[in-house]
């Protein structure tokens, strides 16, 4: 088996998007980078776009030109191609010769129409597919080993970036959820203070008052807490 030979650009281009998967903007700028890098590096690239898949809905999340919008709505309005298919199987696909291709004939009649002679999608995994990376090509047979190799590496960085991006988004709800308990305890702390000195009660006393309250008026427990609050404040006026 040959050696597999990839060139120093390519090689750049792999570094320059693991340094850029550590900055906190790494989840758009990633993926735009990947699809611009594709089209700089990669032999037999002309065009390049990242389909993601949103509540069931496929779009576009990053393309090197306004050609690629249209050769991918190509696929959207079809229901066909090779970024769907890849990203519905976790496969890779690939066409060599759109004329000799049998497996989407409309995609492929309309794509031959706007100049398209070959391409391949890659899925971007992440407990499943939920989106490709699409090289198209102007000319036949335009993607050899290497630019393949790479590809699969640009696809797994677009796949890590739409990972980090899950768990930050997750990270933030989380720690809006939890900011929100804080200020809720501290809102019924207050509230069980002003009533454990008005009516001469215990804590345990004071927290059953304003369960009860919020049970018989269908009140929320901080809601409650934060009208007896206002109350006192009122009263020192």
């Amino acid at each position: 088996m040959s050696k597999l030979e990839i060139s120093p650009e390519m090689l750049d281009a792999v570094r320059e998007l693991s340094a850029l998967l550590e900055s906190e903007d790494a989840f758009e700028r990633t993926l735009q980078t990947i699809v611009d890098l594709s089209v700089a590096t990669l032999p037999g690239c002309d065009s390049a776009g990242i389909t993601l898949r949103v509540d069931g809905e496929d779009l576009t999340a990053a393309a090197s030109d306004q050609f690629t919008l249209e050769i991918d709505q190509i696929q959207y309005e079809f229901n066909e191609g090779p970024c769907l298919t890849a990203l519905e199987t976790g496969e890779r696909q690939e066409i060599e010769e759109i004329s000799k291709e049998t497996r989407w004939p409309d995609y492929c009649r309309r794509a031959a129409r706007e100049g398209i002679r070959g391409g391949a999608s890659f899925p971007l995994r992440l407990n499943g597919s939920v989106g490709a990376l699409n090289l198209y090509a102007k000319t036949e047979r335009a993607f050899d080993r290497a630019s393949v190799a790479v590809a699969e590496v640009f696809a797994g960085q677009a796949a890590i970036a739409l990972k980090n991006a899950e768990i930050y988004a997750a990270a933030r709800r989380l720690g809006g959820q939890l900011n929100e308990a804080l200020k809720s305890r501290d809102t019924i702390g207050q509230a069980k203070g002003i009533l454990m000195e008005r009516e001469g009660i215990t804590d345990e006393e004071a927290f059953e008052m304003l369960k009860k309250i919020s049970q018989t008026t269908n009140v929320k427990l901080r809601d409650v807490a934060q009208g007896v609050i206002e109350e006192r404040r009122r009263e020192q006026g």
